[in-house]
């Protein structure tokens, strides 16, 4: 099934489950048998270092809002979360000496805390934009995504006073049915339903200062979160080490070799060369992931082929539709439709007396 072929790629620092049980059982909920089914270590939460697969973490956080009813259930649990559980990445941003700092910080070692299929920070017309996504393939994560933005906007207020109010959000997951723990909690300008994550910071409040920066700790914790960067391992593993970087950035529109080789470590040639000796390109790599992908959530998810083709950085439906006829000979439309129509017939082969 798709979630069991790729979202275990994808991996987060499992401090962010810090102090989860606890705060379940206060809402009544006793998650530990949920932890079990979805294999997750409940011991893991406590470890700073340690990892856990992004798509168990989001499905334990789904059932958590579902089991207690709660929309809001990722806000609450980030309005609690301890800071520092992270570890370097939660202790680089409390010690960042200036709003900016916090955001470029952020923006290059997101994929260190949890990782992520897209990530850019950009100025814009007298803003500031941070725009991030998750993996395409774990179609279930609004619980995460309210947990992460509630606390990076925690620790901007506290570091950064009443000026960050200011900043204005936009947000992937579906309107909540009750706003306002969102718009008191989050953001003032919070938008729901857009096509990515974004963060819209006024440039006139990036200079804001932090009391309590430590440009020391900060370059510290820098160094520290780059070092636990993934290293480019043995060359039989080499074309699976470049399937799940692609993987992390499927969402961006370009994936360009300078960006793979400064994200592994190397010089470009080198990365090239390693390329030769497969007998592909970058290029040939991130057509085939998003060829599989596609048929994948075609076949095996909701998603309208508009929502596919933002999910895999299409510029335009119109340009996945051309991929996906090169692909399979056909749109993703028909695709669909005749998958469905053999799913019907094995059902229906099922059944005795059929």
């Amino acid at each position: 099934m798709l979630e069991e072929a790729f979202s275990d790629r994808y991996s987060i620092v499992s401090g962010m489950g810090a102090g989860l049980v606890e705060f379940a059982q206060g809402q009544g909920l006793d998650i530990l048998p949920e932890c079990r089914r979805l294999g997750i270590d409940p011991s893991l939460f406590n470890s700073m270092v340690g990892r856990m697969s992004l798509g168990r973490f989001c499905a334990l956080l789904e059932y958590c809002a579902e089991a207690t009813k709660d929309e809001a259930f990722g806000l609450k649990f980030g309005l609690q979360y301890k800071a520092g559980s992270t570890g370097p990445f939660g202790y680089g941003l409390m010690a960042a000496p200036t709003l900016e700092h916090f955001l470029r910080f952020q923006s290059e070692h997101m994929q260190y805390s949890a990782q992520t299929s897209y990530g850019r920070l950009q100025a814009e017309d007298n803003y500031l934009v941070y725009r991030w996504t998750f993996a395409p393939i774990i179609l279930k994560r609004d619980q995460f995504v309210d947990l992460g933005i509630t606390l990076v906007m925690r620790h901007i207020r506290h570091l950064f006073g009443s000026r960050t109010s200011e900043i204005e959000v936009e947000l992937e997951r579906k309107p909540p049915v009750d706003p306002r723990p969102f718009r008191e909690n989050i953001a003032g300008h919070i938008t729901f339903d857009c096509h990515i994550n974004s963060l819209w910071v006024p440039t006139e409040v990036l200079s804001l200062p932090n009391a309590n920066g430590d440009p020391k700790l900060f370059e510290l914790m820098d160094l520290q979160c780059r070092q636990l960067r993934p290293e480019l391992t043995e060359e039989a593993d080499f074309r699976e080490e470049m399937e799940r970087f692609i993987l992390s950035r499927i969402s961006e529109d370009e994936i360009t070799l300078a960006s793979a080789a400064s994200f592994f470590g190397v010089s470009e040639r080198t990365l090239q060369r390693r390329l030769a000796e497969l007998d592909t390109t970058l290029n040939e790599l991130r057509d085939g992931m998003r060829r599989r992908l596609a048929e994948q959530l075609m076949a095996e998810t909701a998603l309208s082929a508009t929502e596919v083709s933002y999910r895999l950085g299409y510029s335009a439906p119109s340009v996945f539709t051309r991929s996906f006829h090169r692909w399979f000979g056909i749109t993703p439309r028909e695709y669909r439709s005749l998958t469905r129509s053999q799913n019907l017939i094995q059902i229906k082969d099922t059944v005795p007396g059929s």
